[in-house]
């Protein structure tokens, strides 16, 4: 399975280049690393790990359902 990022805030980080948020994943435990580090605080802005090949939202970043 490839995983990619998405999220409603901005993605950016100090130490990742932006393309880091646009990418594709092999491994979902480096997406939501990504991911995490993409916001300022995950809990309160939700960033989710999606599977490219299903669509689902395997990881998101806050206890909200997605909708």
């Amino acid at each position: 399975m490839r995983y990619r990022i998405e999220s409603d805030y901005p993605l950016e980080s100090d130490w990742l280049p932006a393309t880091a948020f646009g990418q594709y994943y092999d491994d979902i435990s480096i997406a939501v690393a990504v991911a995490i580090e993409g916001v300022e605080d995950p809990s309160e802005q939700e960033v989710r790990v999606i599977c490219v090949e299903t669509g689902k939202v395997i990881w998101r970043s806050t206890e909200e359902q997605y909708e």
